[in-house]
């Protein structure tokens, strides 16, 4: 399979990662066992995911003056850091609970990726040409997405928005973008309203920004809304630990395989992010492109596509 160039402008953060029996309510104080602090973000998942998945993989952002082992941690997974700008002041840092039914709860402090340098962004983007990735999110000012959608459009790539963490209206939304990944809760915040169903908010989107849409179903797949017709797809079933990078995981992986066949490019970034559910911690859990492809071959989940016209 030919491989894949992918520019990822994005955040990078410290993770703190506590581990609980449950996630507390409002107001309430519940005892955790154990901390862990490794590299997070967003937009370092998706790179991470991306070169698991056999991509080339290059990242622009910013770090703080305390960011050396961010940029270490993600050189040794072979991202290019060249255009990570280090500046004064904090890294960007996440606060992750995790209760022990997996799910959990994120409060993130942008520190350094609240102020990434223009020129990092076009100077990373300079490089990119037609065939080529760039992935973005919103962990990063939306001036400095929108500086990387423009410059990658002019050299011809393919720009790809996970809008994570959800946007606050539809207004919120990236132009020049091709192919939009979002959960239910994401959708809802960019689709028009009165769509009955995810199918019908998600074709709706779709035909009005004349782009693909992706929505994640977490336990149950993903929708995939194009050229007038939505397909699903189902996720392998495995016992979750910490869902923490799921999102990251699949999209990584569906931006470092897009040389491969649809159905196949769906099908295994929707098996890497169930293999990173069984595994505690962010980066830390994104499977290798070799275990993906054992893990599916191993499953007899009914994973088909059902392609079909939004109700």
């Amino acid at each position: 399979m030919t491989r894949s160039r992918v520019l990822v402008v994005g955040s990078v953060n410290v993770d703190d990662a506590v581990r609980m029996a449950r996630l507390p309510g409002p107001g309430e104080t519940v005892i955790a066992r154990e901390l862990t602090t490794a590299l997070g973000g967003k937009g370092a998942n998706q790179a991470v995911a991306a070169a698991r998945a056999g991509a080339e993989v290059r990242m622009a952002g910013a770090v703080g003056d305390d960011g050396g082992p961010l940029l270490d941690a993600l050189a040794t997974e072979g991202v290019d850091v060249a255009a990570i700008r280090s500046l004064d002041g904090p890294s960007g840092r996440a606060l992750v609970l995790v209760g022990d039914d997996g799910e959990n709860s994120i409060v993130v402090v942008p520190g350094a990726n609240g102020r990434v340098p223009d020129d990092a962004v076009t100077e990373a983007c300079a490089g990119l040409a037609a065939g080529d990735v760039l992935l973005l999110q919103r962990e990063i000012p939306a001036a400095s997405a929108r500086l990387a959608a423009r410059e990658a459009r002019s050299g011809g790539a393919i720009v790809l928005w996970n809008a994570a963490p959800a946007p606050t209206s539809p207004e919120d939304a990236l132009d020049d973008v091709d192919v939009l990944v979002v959960n239910e809760h994401e959708l809802d915040a960019l689709a028009r309203p009165g769509g009955a169903t995810v199918d019908a908010r998600l074709l709706d989107l779709s035909e009005a920004r004349g782009i693909t849409v992706i929505c994640t179903l977490g336990a149950e797949g993903a929708a995939v809304a194009a050229e007038g017709r939505v397909a699903r797809m189902a996720a392998p079933r495995v016992e979750p630990v910490d869902t923490t990078a799921a999102g990251d995981t699949f999209v990584g992986f569906y931006a470092a395989l897009q040389h491969a066949a649809a159905d196949e490019r769906l099908r295994l970034a929707l098996a890497a992010a169930s293999l990173a559910v069984t595994r505690p911690g962010a980066a830390s859990s994104i499977p290798r492109l070799d275990e993906v492809r054992a893990f599916v071959g191993t499953r007899n989940d009914p994973s088909v596509t059902t392609p079909r016209s939004a109700p």
